[in-house]
């Protein structure tokens, strides 16, 4: 899903919604191309500054006030590190000064997954651009009208819900517990259509079948994951990529709720609003003959995805707590989030 600024029918995002903006005032100030590279700090181990580079030119902006982190959930855990905040001993292996001992810079990383249904329907969907000559009558339309299917953003239909009682006894002790430890009102899933063939996303655009006939999908989200991964270095540099472990799956009661959810879809797919839609052989992916819990299993690992909601590897804690990176004033380092979803 993307926001779509409904004047022009184009993708918006934070530059042209606020930065453009942002820009005529005057205590605002941008540094196109330009990475930090480090945050300074004085004796007292207070921020006094960041050093910065621009294509290739080192120069400090000092702070006089405070340094606010933003460098996003990979970003802001590698700055940290490189400039002296994190787990000793990755530090130390990077020959990097210790500033404060953090273990928990990179540590929490909490993301969503999503795996789906396709279906072969009677509508036109995304897998109509797989014809060149349809594809360029659209982009003419788009071009000159704002209009037609290029405006459409994929997914544009949302819903939220706890799994059901009968399909939430399917689930082990363990994850039912889990589960009763959120809030009442704490969806467990988040349910999107999707007007394209979902599939299989390690292959390009979910392996459309691209054979004339349009596809559609029904897409189910994780709404309350408990697998953990993490952020570290490889270098003391930023400008080398940080190390990503996203760990998707690593807790069972993760892949106990995509199995429920996955049959919840095909309860889905069998009600009287969608059921009109879907033309033979419908589900095509992955298929009906994939039934069991355990081909389901290989289902989804084969087929899921992230929707690029990772967070909290700068979390938020209590005194006291050794994993915390900020404070409840948000001190220390960047304000982020402490737990999806969003």
């Amino acid at each position: 899903m993307y926001t779509i600024n409904a004047a022009n029918m184009h993708r918006d995002s934070s530059e042209t919604s606020f930065l453009r903006k942002a820009l005529d005032y005057p205590n605002y100030s941008v540094y196109p191309s330009t990475q930090a590279k480090k945050i300074l700090f004085g004796p007292d181990k207070q921020a006094t500054g960041v050093l910065v580079d621009t294509r290739g030119a080192r120069y400090t902006l000092r702070a006089t006030k405070e340094v606010i982190v933003s460098a996003g959930v990979f970003g802001s855990p590698q700055l940290l590190m490189v400039s002296g905040v994190g787990p000793a001993e990755t530090l130390r292996r990077h020959g990097i000064p210790i500033v404060a001992h953090r273990p928990g810079v990179g540590q929490n990383m909490e993301d969503q997954v999503m795996f789906g249904l396709s279906y072969r329907v009677n509508g036109r969907t995304i897998s109509a651009l797989n014809d060149a000559a349809f594809a360029a009558r659209a982009a003419r339309k788009f071009t000159e009208k704002a209009a037609g299917i290029y405006t459409n953003p994929g997914t544009d239909v949302f819903g939220w819900e706890k799994l059901p009682q009968p399909l939430r006894r399917t689930l082990s002790p363990r994850t039912r517990r889990i589960l009763e430890m959120y809030p009442h009102d704490w969806p467990e899933i988040e349910y999107a259509s999707a007007n394209y063939f979902f599939g299989d996303q390690f292959q390009p655009r979910g392996s459309d079948p691209n054979d004339g006939f349009n596809y559609a999908s029904l897409i189910a989200v994780l709404g309350a994951p408990q697998s953990r991964g993490n952020v570290t270095i490889r270098s003391a540099d930023t400008a080398v990529p940080p190390v990503i472990d996203p760990n998707f799956f690593s807790d069972p009661a993760d892949m106990d709720v995509a199995i429920a959810s996955y049959k919840r879809l095909r309860q889905f797919r069998r009600t009287k609003a969608v059921q009109p839609f879907v033309v033979a052989p419908g589900e095509v992916y992955p298929g009906l003959n994939v039934s069991t819990d355990a081909e389901i299993e290989t289902a989804v690992r084969k087929g899921f995805n992230t929707i690029y909601h990772a967070a909290c590897t700068c979390a938020m804690g209590k005194p006291g707590d050794r994993f915390a990176v900020v404070d409840t004033r948000r001190n220390d380092s960047a304000p982020w989030l402490i737990f999806l979803p969003l």
